[in-house]
């Protein structure tokens, strides 16, 4: 019976089958109809999408057709020959089409995440895709054409080029990249170091001391464990942390030995063999494997300072770092940066209480005056943070969380920050009225625009102050090399991909933080105001800086602002009242912020300027003052920041003119300081991958003295300027030019 009625079913089917068959059976017509009417309407639908509203005159309207019937009938090409080309992939043999399939799914995948770009991760794929499967096919061809006695010849040559190709791909690999030549910068008068100014990075007096405080039960590090100096309390920062997956919270904790509630106040301390006080800096490392640990790699930096005459404190935050392939799949720790920043100031609680305890190691130890905060990359956004923070009296997004701080936080370093990885009320961190240095690499990987430059942008100075900020761009330098334990590349999984030719040795950097470093908190904690010349004089780094190049921008307190550029969409008006702007025969005169990488832009405004002196003549940029402003202001120094955006390999030169009240000119070339030298370029991976971005504006800051103004026309009066005019004299060229001011 079961029988009979699966027959009849079966029966069943197969009429239907047939009758649809029948159907669908039109004829070699029927079917020609069909594509022709498909392609009658895809092309009205086509040229109606493409030429648009360009029709409304005859050039536009042909040049518009032109173009999109090329481009019609090159996408009909590419449909056909993808037709054809899965016509040949339906005839491959089934484990190797699901290998093939099964292999680019996988490694474009992998790939996007090493290089990028999704065209870089398809052709890399593809490539080795098709060199493996050469010389698989061709060895396995070859063993059968031998057993067959048959002949070998094309298995010989499937082989050798599929090992050809792989052994090319192999030697890519080991390639560390085409070396990139920086120009050399044309500098003006070389200027002598004072011969009671000693090298910042040069080790100092005081014999250095160790020890490291934590919570007594690491399990992992017996420093922080049953070895540790002084025993800590543990903070919970639960509220300020997203909270992961149970998996990864369960993973971490049992890492740890320890959840979110309960973190450790866990460092490494290099201080002085003497009486104090002396002035506490702490710095604290950014994201990176949490079981790789971060925190020792700061030693050149400890050893240094505390030579010098400084406490520094390596603070552990590797609990809230990465944990692995696990967190890239479900997630890790997110918007952390604020607990990062939380903790630095529990833990100067630490130091100001045991400042303050009788029989402490470091009672009265502590110059609590002068405080200062380093950090790397989210660390550096983290230190900024903190400094915010140190002056707030609840947690910004969340008033349960008291703060009661108020330290003497003088000064903020910031290595390679990240910025914007914590928003509060969806804005980015202000500061205002402290010392601000950062520093970033032309080679770095991992942050790699200058993002700290938009927090410098946001650093604002009260007027009169003696306050600075500076922002350091090093070319060759990389993310890594700041902390000796993360090494030279800078994104493990994209290390047979990164351009390494460009990255200076791990010493030289070290050398290079040590001196800017250690030249700023000279400056702005201990008072030796004969260091800020390290970042307002280009040629005496000369002296003090390895064989490098660095932009430098800064700003002080003192400079009043003549043209900022931030006050109003009217080109012509300036940022001192009664001021204004003219041009003359430029090709470009706007303002925006300049953009720093794909979809990222500055904080600040400034004004674009470019030129082309053989099609238009000679160009000029004008800042007309109000007169006696540099009489009322006692100025000594005409200060501007440019940024060289030029298409070209050379350095810019040009002419600053000055005009004072009487008419009196007198005029120096760029190059009397230096020449601006070209936008600084990086390649992150090798050719011939893309890279997304080569270079991005990076400003350096030009101090003149309005004395050599003077020695270069003796009538000219520096009291009594009432113009300044930037005269594009030669070649051409286009710049960002910010923060015009005068110094006293």
């Amino acid at each position: 019976m079961d029988n009979a009625e699966n027959g009849t079913q079966s029966g069943r089917g197969a009429g239907v089958r047939s009758r649809l068959r029948r159907m669908f059976a039109l004829g070699p017509k029927a079917w020609r109809g069909a594509g022709l009417s498909l392609l009658i309407c895809t092309a009205v639908l086509f040229l109606a999408i493409t030429i648009g509203g360009g029709g409304h005159s005859f050039a536009g309207g042909a040049a518009n057709l032109v173009f999109a019937v090329l481009l019609g009938a090159l996408s009909l090409l590419l449909g056909t020959l993808i037709v054809q080309l899965l016509g040949l992939i339906q005839k491959l043999q089934q484990p190797y089409r699901w290998i093939l399939f099964g292999s680019l799914f996988l490694l474009i995948n992998v790939l996007i995440a090493s290089v990028h770009l999704t065209g870089n991760a398809v052709a890399v794929a593809l490539y080795l895709v098709i060199v493996a499967s050469l010389l698989g096919a061709g060895i396995a061809a070859w063993i059968a054409a031998r057993k067959e006695n048959r002949p070998r010849r094309s298995p010989a040559a499937f082989t050798i080029v599929g090992a050809v190709g792989l052994s090319l791909l192999l030697v890519w690999f080991a390639w560390p990249g085409q070396p990139y030549t920086v120009p050399e910068p044309v500098h003006g008068e070389t200027a002598q170091p004072p011969d009671a100014l000693g090298h910042p990075a040069e080790t100092g007096p005081y014999n250095v001391l160790e020890l490291t405080y934590g919570s007594g039960t690491d399990r992992h590090r017996s420093e922080y464990g049953a070895d540790v100096d002084i025993t800590t309390y543990s903070v919970d920062v639960s509220p300020m942390v997203g909270t992961p997956m149970a998996p990864v919270l369960w993973v971490r904790n049992t890492f740890w030995g320890f959840g979110l509630d309960q973190v450790p106040l866990n460092a490494r301390v290099w201080y002085p063999d003497g009486d104090g006080p002396f002035p506490l800096v702490l710095v604290v490392h950014g994201n990176h494997m949490m079981d790789d640990f971060s925190d020792p790699g700061y030693d050149y930096l400890g050893e240094l300072l505390a030579s010098r005459g400084y406490i520094l404190a390596s603070v552990d935050q590797n609990f809230l770092n990465g944990g692995g392939f696990i967190e890239a799949i479900l997630g890790g720790l997110s918007t952390e940066n604020d607990a990062r920043a939380y903790l630095l100031l529990r833990h100067l609680s630490l130091w100001h209480t045991w400042n303050e305890t009788q029989g402490h190691p470091f009672e009265g130890m502590v110059d609590t005056e002068n405080i200062g905060l380093i950090g790397h990359s989210r660390g550096g956004e983290a230190a900024a943070i903190a400094s915010a923070f140190n002056h707030l009296p609840f947690h910004p997004g969340n008033a349960e969380i008291p703060f009661d701080f108020g330290y003497n936080i003088r000064s903020i370093i910031a290595i390679a920050p990240s910025d914007g990885q914590y928003m509060p009320r969806r804005q980015r961190t202000e500061l205002s009225d402290v010392n601000y240095l950062v520093l970033q690499g032309s080679a770095d990987s991992d942050v790699r625009s200058f993002q700290g430059s938009r927090q410098y942008d946001r650093v604002s100075l009260t007027e009169g102050s003696d306050l600075f900020k500076a922002a350091v761009y090093i070319h060759g330098a990389n993310h890594g090399q700041f902390n000796t334990r993360w090494g030279r590349i800078d994104v493990s999984f994209s290390q047979l991909f990164l351009d390494r030719s460009n990255i200076m040795p791990a010493d030289v950097q070290e050398l290079t933080a040590k001196a800017f470093i250690s030249g700023f908190l000279e400056d702005t904690l201990r008072g030796h105001r004969e260091y800020r010349r390290l970042f307002t004089d280009p040629s005496l780094r000369r002296y003090w800086l390895p064989d490098t190049f660095s932009h430098i921008q800064y700003r002080d307190g003192a400079t009043m602002i003549v043209a900022g550029f931030e006050e109003d969409m009217d080109l012509t008006t300036l940022t001192i009242e009664g001021g204004r702007a003219t041009g003359e025969n430029l090709v470009s005169w706007r303002e925006e912020p300049p953009v720093l990488g794909p979809g990222t832009l500055r904080g600040s405004t400034s004004v674009r300027l470019g030129w082309d002196v053989e099609r238009e003549g000679e160009a000029s940029y004008t800042l007309v003052m109000p007169e006696g402003l540099t009489e009322q202001m006692d100025a000594t120094s005409l200060t501007f920041a440019l940024a060289n955006v030029s298409p070209g390999r050379d350095p810019l030169d040009f002419t600053i003119a000055v005009r004072d009240s009487a008419g009196e000119e007198a005029s120096l070339p760029l190059s009397h300081i230096a020449a601006l030298p070209p936008p600084p370029q990086y390649r992150m991976f090798k050719w011939p991958l893309g890279v997304g971005f080569l270079s991005e504006p990076v400003f350096s800051t030009y101090p003149f003295l309005l004395s050599d103004f003077s020695a270069a026309n003796g009538s000219f009066d520096p009291r009594a300027i009432v113009e300044v005019q930037f005269l594009f004299d030669s070649a051409s060229g286009a710049v960002y030019l910010d923060d015009v001011g005068l110094s006293p």
